[in-house]
Order: C-alpha cells, then structure tokens, then sequence
C-alpha cells in the first residue's frame, strides 16, 4: 500500500496530497498548483523514511507559545520560569512575533542572533546563553513531535566558544583586599555583617540575605548554607515576583546545603551585627529591609546600600558578585586545593570552578615545581651553565 500519492481535488481547484501518518491514520492537504503538491508529497516521504515526520496541524503553534510550555511545565525553579519568560518578551517575541515554531529556519535563527547583537549589544556569553535556550526549546518541541527538526542546533555565533570562554574569564573582577575593606567601612551599620559574609564566606547575594541565626555556628567556626531570599514568589497573579525565604534547591529539600569555613574576621562582624542589631522574623534571619518589616529586596540593596558604599570608598563600580570572586580567588592563591573550593562556593562541580577561576592561579606552576623537586629529594636548587647553542651529545 502507498504511503502517500496525489489525486485532482474534488472541486476541481488544486491538487490533494494524500499519506498515512505513522499511526496509520490518513492525512490530507490540498494545494493549488500540482507542482506544489509534488514538492509536499516529496517533503512527507522523506519525514516518514528518516522519522522525523510531524503532524502538520500541531507544527502551526506559534514559537512563543510553544518557548511559553518549555518554561512552565517542566517543574523548573519559579526563578528560571521567571528569567525564560523575560527573554521570551525581551528576545523572542519582538522578532518572530507570531510566527509557527514549524516556519523557523537556519537562516531565521542566524539573523535573530544578528538582531539582538544589533539592538541589545549583548557580550558573546549571553548570546551563546540565549541561543542554548532557543536550542532547547526545538529540542523540547522535537520531543514531543511538534517538529521534525531543531534550526538552532548548527547556529554559530561570531568568534569561537574558546574566544566566548576568554571573554568569560577576562570579566571576571577581582577586588582589592584594601577596597574591599572601604566598601564595608561605606556601608550602613546594619549590611557591614552581610558584606563581611559575602567577601569572607562567598556566599551570593541571596544567601547572605537568607542566613539565620542558627546556620552559624561560633563554636565550629562553620556556616550552613542551605537557604536564600529569592524573587520568584507567587504573587497571586500567576506570575513570580514576591520575595521568599527557599531552600537553594527549590527541586531538593531532602539537600543538606553546604558548609563553609567561618573565618574569625567574619565572625567578628557577625557578632558585632548579633549585638548591634539582632535577628529578624520567625527564621532568625539576620539582614531584613530598612524597617524591619519584610525581607530585603535586591533593588533597594543595589540603590541604597551598595551603590553608597562604593561611592564612600571612592571605588570605581564592580558588582556585588564581584565578592564572591575575591573569596575564591584569595583561597585558590594560598593554594586551597579547587576541589575544596569549588564545594565551599557550592559550584555543581570542580569543572565549573576551574573554568572559571584556574587563570587566577599564577604561581600554580612555581608550587608544582617545588612540590616535585621536593618529592624528587632536591633541597637546593642546582645552578648550571646554559649550553651552547652548537652543543651536542655524543
């Protein structure tokens, strides 16, 4: 039996393609010219040999209805579901509009990533960022036969990934010890303890706005982190934006957190904040807003916290994350092993560390070489003469 053929339409107007889908179940698509309809015919047996055949009535769904399922249904953190959708407005709908996720092409994905490098000037990073998500979405469509093919998957980007990497890395800010020390001293009494713990700890800033009082312990000289103040709350509008206390793992409660060495500088400014200005709430929470009514929101630490105290230190503007990269970089140059490091900054795994922090190892090949001249017995070095350029063994 033929899985697809052609008949004269029954009105006599145009051409009717005739197949059965996989299913066995037959199908239907009337065109105006014959030649048209030959080109679909063609078009459907080489889906059905290669397996990539999907239903014509279900591809018609637009991009950003099908990008707006890919973010709500796969019981993904309410703080991803609120990032995807910001780009689904910011990137996605501006430029395929309402087009059907089946008419995107190639080249359509080529000059979207041409588009947001012209309106948004975004850095080599978010671009790969953006386009892994849209590459996504088409993979999540393929799954679930909505298509039969992803037309991101051999996008490029301009430049290398090599090149996206170094671009990575040579962003990566690391403060001085001395501005570090002035940015504390700027801030408001009450966030000194909260600066102390990011620099000194490297916690993010959702976690240092989530430690309580019992996830410290003086004794150990340790700190749980295993909770933050995160945006991606109900707000009873089906969208996420309120401020609540989570585990940092919204997917695993069952997850301990992490522990992190408490050094005694920064257990100084945590009693110093215990005395000063207590706890707040139920949880004990340390650090609240201004009025000690609620939890404190990333904006008004931005505008009234950090910003004044970059200002009082007179140093030049660096993001507050930029802390978390002094932390790890003061470890990794006394020569605190990654594997250790990559745990205490919670990075999924050392891999992550060093991508992003092995270029601020300097002296790492000084240690390697002294570490096996030791192992090799030599306790002095030996100085010889340079050779000849013209010497040879015999």
């Amino acid at each position: 039996m033929a899985r697809s053929w052609i008949n004269a339409a029954k009105n006599g107007k145009g051409w009717t393609v005739f197949w059965y889908d996989p299913d066995g179940k037959q199908r239907q698509q009337t065109l105006k010219l014959k030649r048209d309809a030959e080109a679909v015919r063609t078009k459907i047996e080489r889906e059905l040999d290669l397996g990539v055949y999907v239903d014509v009535r279900q591809s018609k769904e637009p991009l950003a209805a099908v990008f707006e399922r890919w973010a709500t249904s796969r019981g993904v953190e309410n703080s991803s579901v609120k990032q995807y959708r910001t780009i689904l407005n910011r990137n996605i709908r501006p430029f395929f509009g309402s087009r059907s996720i089946a008419a995107i092409k190639l080249s359509d994905v080529q000059e979207w990533v041409a588009w947001m490098i012209s309106t948004y000037n975004y850095k080599s990073s978010t671009l790969q960022f953006r386009l892994n998500i849209l590459t996504s979405v088409f993979t999540w469509a393929m799954d679930n036969e909505l298509i039969g093919r992803n037309p991101a998957k051999k996008a490029t980007l301009p430049g290398s990934r090599a090149k996206t990497r170094r671009v990575q890395k040579a962003d990566i800010q690391v403060p001085k010890r001395e501005d570090v020390h002035a940015i504390i001293a700027g801030a408001p009494g009450r966030y000194q303890g909260m600066l102390w713990v990011m620099a000194g700890c490297g916690l993010r800033l959702g976690e240092a706005m989530g430690l309580s009082r019992d996830r410290i312990d003086f004794k150990a000289k340790t700190i749980t982190v295993d909770r933050q103040v995160a945006g991606d709350g109900d707000t009873g509008s089906g969208k996420f934006g309120a401020q609540r206390l989570r585990h940092i793992k919204w997917r695993d409660e069952d997850d301990h957190g992490r522990v992190v060495p408490l050094p005694d500088a920064v257990a100084l400014g945590l009693r110093r904040h215990l005395k000063q200005h207590g706890t707040w709430g139920p949880d004990g929470l340390l650090f609240c807003n201004k009025t000690r009514t609620g939890f404190l929101y990333p904006e008004y630490w931005y505008q009234s916290v950090w910003m004044p105290a970059l200002s009082a230190a007179n140093v030049a503007y660096f993001k507050t994350h930029c802390l978390r990269h002094f932390y790890a970089s003061s470890l990794l140059a006394q020569g605190v092993p990654m594997t250790e490091v990559s745990a205490w900054l919670g990075h999924s795994s050392v891999s992550v560390t060093e991508e992003y922090y092995a270029h601020l190892m300097p002296d790492a090949p000084d240690r390697a070489r002294q570490a096996i001249d030791a192992a090799l017995g030599l306790v002095k070095p030996v100085e010889e003469e340079e050779p000849e350029a013209d010497e040879s063994v015999a």
